[in-house]
């Protein structure tokens, strides 16, 4: 079995991307914060808006797949004054819980995927994110890193 290359991580502002290099690129653009989920019930209040995009690096997908997303609302300049270091948004864990489900999947089945993902809640996101295996973590990127 071929191994799956680790994924890079971008983060600009509350727009986050994950790159697993020579497969596949997703993309969380950030479009509106402090929204109410109705179908939620109000837990959690409020969420912001991402359209999330994901493309086949090699031009297996017809078009990209986009698709909305909820996740709980945060912001990266938030800082634990007992824990200094950078906080991940939930839609990081989001993105690489995805990006190694379509990873492990056959192009053909990544819209089936990306249909299942848009209603995983917290605890499935975070199980899956849990589930990775330990060495699939993130490459480090220096801080003039870009994925553009």
């Amino acid at each position: 079995m071929a191994t799956i290359p680790r994924p890079i991580v971008s983060v600009h502002g509350e727009d986050v991307d994950v790159e697993v290099p020579r497969l596949l690129t997703i993309r969380a653009t950030f479009l509106s914060e402090g929204l109410f989920d109705e179908w939620a019930g109000g837990d959690p209040e409020e969420e912001d808006l991402y359209e999330v995009e994901v493309t086949h690096e090699r031009g297996a997908l017809l078009e990209p797949i986009t698709f909305p997303r909820l996740m709980l609302s945060t912001s990266t300049e938030w800082v634990d004054e007992d824990d200094p270091a950078p906080r991940q948004l939930p839609m990081e864990r989001f993105l690489l819980a995805l990006a190694w489900e379509l990873a492990n999947a056959d192009p053909s089945n990544w819209l089936r995927v990306c249909e299942a993902a848009r209603g995983w809640d917290s605890w499935m996101v975070d199980d899956a994110f849990n589930r990775l295996l330990p060495d699939w973590t993130p490459e480090p990127l220096l801080p003039d890193e870009d994925l553009d």
